[in-house]
């Protein structure tokens, strides 16, 4: 059992001194600390720089976590470690990474809250803070300490540190008040803590799994081929960084990233992609995948960035001015109605102003629920009147089709448009072109999924624009910015981190039109004055948990929905082309809609 030594008796002449040196340096900027350990020095000076109150505590809070690997490790070893604290009054702590407190069920409740923030730049100097801003294991003595309420205390902390790269894990403080504990041997109690944090160490290695390390394997051989490069690695459950990665990603990037590696590992295939991060701002994200196990993948990360970081601040304003100011405030009046950031969409917009621009026919070409409508309709509004039918409904469809064409033809809207296109037949097609062949005052757009016979017909003879809007799966840097706007939407309610990471590592088989749904629906349900992943319906956890699709039934779906098209919604007919029975076919389709997919 681990042991506090209470030894020999710091000079009291030297409390002496370090209490008249305070009070000199609160007041006098430039008082000499040459009489104070170098280590408490600089973590005085760091203290005031950062504004830090020397009198009141101003209860600084933020999100924190360590990760169940660590907790399981530390818990035998700190509850024994904690059962000898509290026969001196004192009390044992964990921190996170990021130096926030941490509610560990194993140790005895310290009167902290979980989420307090120990960091210098909070609370000026202690033991956890002061230890992740040197690196190592410290200690301070209660005269020590910046603040005034905390200088009643001794403060141990040691860093535990991943037992395969040196990312710390956690950060274990030890506090023994002075009134019970006057005198005592700090370097030996240090190292003693220093010991429980290395068994710790030893009981991580030991309960990593075969599947980690294989993962680990790879990440480092990745990052010490790519040198600087930012280098993540996940498995769906752990996710390793390197000090690259920390310094350039925010946590939106990470969750960004992570949502496009889980494709990977799903798909079992290599991935490039671009994508706009905050941190360092246009990205190439290149993921390659990682065999764990026969049944397992893990995927390795590698971003690099298209600008140095000090040029990213620059290249974004010039990519946002190029953005917000063409001609006639086209932009601006077009993100009234439609949101996102991505590259991809940035493209698409740029092709939606070049025709606003040209006053061009056009064809938006995407998955369903991927925001086309929106797209036509927002184009539209910059023209003026507009009229749409949805070839769906069977507006095109026997007389209603002649009385639509008598329509355009006598109201010369400035726009008609045509939802679900690629559901005309190409006789249809036909007459649309004839109809408004001589009509130069209306202009066309119509939205599909996929190309047609009908719809290449209407595209030659238009001479239309082709956009295409990409699933919200390939641009997952907008979901967050989405699922906000529909929250602000309905009463400016506020999205929890977590929940916006898990709607960004979804893959949302019906897009926006999807997201829109589990948003609104999470906002309904909240009682609280943040929504968080509590309030999602089971129904959407299990969308979103069993939304992604093997490569082998991604191209059975294709097959399905293609088929079933093509027979025009008759099931026997697109068995039929399948070539299998109906009630497989029923079987199939019903287990996609099971999965969130439409048909």
């Amino acid at each position: 059992m681990a042991t506090v030594e209470v030894l020999s008796p710091w000079p009291s002449a030297a409390l002496r001194q370090i209490d008249r040196v305070r009070e000199l340096f609160l007041t006098q900027p430039n008082a000499d600390l040459s009489g104070i350990r170098p280590i408490v020095a600089r973590s005085w000076y760091r203290s005031r720089a950062a504004g830090v109150d020397a009198v009141a505590d101003r209860g600084f809070f933020d999100e924190g976590r360590i990760d169940e690997f660590t907790m399981a490790a530390a818990g035998p070893h700190l509850q024994k470690l904690d059962e000898v604290a509290a026969d001196l009054g004192g009390y044992v702590s964990l921190t996170s990474p990021n130096g926030v407190l941490v509610k560990a069920s194993f140790l005895r409740d310290d009167g902290f809250p979980a989420g307090y923030s120990l960091l210098e730049e909070s609370c000026g100097s202690n033991g956890e803070g002061l230890a992740l801003e040197e690196g190592r294991g410290v200690w301070l003595a209660p005269e020590e300490h910046f603040r005034e309420d905390m200088r009643g205390n001794w403060c141990f902390a040691s860093l535990v540190r991943d037992p395969f790269h040196n990312r710390v894990r956690a950060v274990i403080g030890l506090t023994l008040p002075a009134n019970r504990v006057p005198a005592l041997e700090p370097s030996s109690t240090l190292l003693m803590l220093e010991g429980v944090a290395s068994r710790i160490e030893r009981d991580i290695e030991v309960r990593t799994s075969s599947k980690e390390r294989a993962l680990l394997t790879e990440y480092l051989r990745i990052s010490r081929r790519r040198g600087n490069r930012a280098v993540i690695a996940v498995d769906g459950k752990n996710s390793l960084q390197n000090a690259s990665a920390t310094a350039m990603l925010v946590d939106s990037d990470f969750s960004i990233v992570s949502g496009y590696a889980k494709a990977v590992m799903s798909s079992g295939c290599d991935m490039t992609c671009e994508v706009m991060l905050q941190g360092p701002g246009l990205s190439t994200l290149e993921i390659s995948p990682v065999t764990l196990s026969a049944a397992n993948v893990g995927a390795i990360v590698v971003v690099r960035p298209h600008a140095p970081a000090k040029e990213h601040a620059e290249a974004a304003a010039s990519v946002a001015t190029r953005l917000e100011s063409p001609p006639q405030g086209t932009i601006e009046r077009l993100m009234k109605h439609v949101d996102g950031t991505s590259t991809e969409f940035k493209r698409t917009l740029n092709l939606v102003r070049k025709a606003v621009d040209q006053d061009r026919s056009v064809v938006m070409i995407g998955e369903s629920g991927s925001g086309k409508l929106r797209l036509a309709s927002a184009i539209a509004s910059l023209r003026g009147g507009q009229l749409l039918v949805d070839a769906r409904s069977g507006a095109l469809r026997g007389p209603q089709f002649m009385d639509v064409l008598h329509q355009v033809a006598t109201e010369l809207p400035a726009t008609l448009i045509i939802e679900h296109a690629d559901e005309l037949s190409q006789h249809e097609a036909g007459e649309i072109a004839h109809s408004l062949r001589g009509n130069r005052a209306t202009k066309l757009i119509f939205t599909i999924t996929r190309p047609t016979d009908a719809t290449l017909q209407l595209s030659e003879a238009f001479d239309v624009l082709e956009i295409s809007v990409a699933p919200l799966r390939n641009r997952r840097e907008d979901i967050p910015q989405l699922a906000q706007a529909i929250a602000a939407e309905l009463g400016e309610r506020r999205l929890s981190r977590r929940l916006i990471t898990t709607l960004t590592h979804a893959d949302w088989p019906r897009n926006i039109d999807q997201l829109r749904a589990v948003v609104s629906n999470a906002v309904e349900r909240s009682e609280g004055a943040e929504v968080t992943v509590d309030d999602l319906p089971q129904g959407f956890h299990r969308v979103l948990t069993k939304g992604r699709l093997s490569r082998l039934e991604d191209a059975e779906l294709s097959e399905l929905r293609t088929a079933l098209q093509e027979a025009e919604g008759n099931r026997s007919l697109a068995a039929e082309t399948l070539q299998i029975g109906r009630s497989t076919l029923y079987r199939r389709m019903d287990y996609f809609r099971s999965r969130g997919f439409d048909l």
